[in-house]
């Protein structure tokens, strides 16, 4: 029987467009693409994820492969990039029945510590029982070791928890594990049949 709900953050609570963000204050197109690359899709903002990079650290690193005239535009997008996160509204009043009909709630999320600066922001966070977040585990999804801090933190059976990620591999370990799961790609209607299917009440 499942007891209890687990959420995965950006793109299942709220959008993450960083593209469109950056467009907004870099209007040259090349500009745009090289500062989108270097600061949102660099290898190393997995590291800041896993928390073994500081933010100083990271920007350091990116400093190096953009122009010193994109510095300052880089450095700001890099500080606010969280400030333009939007709730996905449709999510909310899902996890608040859940919440209702007695399901224990929880994130397992891959983020860094800017984490902390943020999520309160998003109006679903008001109904979690508890977050395991990647850089305070110093491992990420879909590493095992995530999962299993989950489990030992909040003293969770895998068989009982059912997980919503919006990447494959994610849920593919949480099935491995033992958890029941769901790839979340944008359709709260199917994501509730697929809650229904497992015998929650939703």
């Amino acid at each position: 029987m499942i007891r209890n709900i687990v959420f995965d953050m950006a793109w299942v609570l709220f959008r993450y467009e960083p593209m469109r963000f950056t467009k907004k204050y870099v209007p040259d197109a090349s500009d745009a693409e090289l500062i989108h690359r270097e600061l949102f899709c660099a290898p190393e903002w997995l590291e800041t994820d896993r928390g073994t990079l500081s933010d100083e650290d990271y920007f350091a690193l990116v400093s190096e492969r953009i122009p010193s005239r994109l510095h300052e535009t880089a450095r700001y997008l890099y500080e606010h990039w969280h400030d333009v996160l939007v709730p996905i509204d449709e999510m909310e009043p899902v996890v608040s029945r859940l919440k209702e009909n007695g399901y224990g709630i929880y994130l397992l999320s891959n983020m860094s510590r800017r984490f902390y600066r943020f999520y309160q922001n998003i109006p679903a966070m008001r109904y979690f029982d508890g977050m395991v977040v990647s850089a305070d585990e110093r491992c990420v999804k879909p590493e095992k070791e995530i999962y299993l801090a989950l489990f030992r933190k909040y003293d969770l059976l895998p068989e009982e928890c059912f997980f919503i990620d919006d990447r494959p591999e994610n849920v593919e370990t949480g099935r491995m594990l033992g958890m029941s799961g769901f790839c979340f790609e944008q359709n709260v209607p199917a994501l509730c049949a697929a809650l229904k299917k497992t015998g929650v009440r939703i």
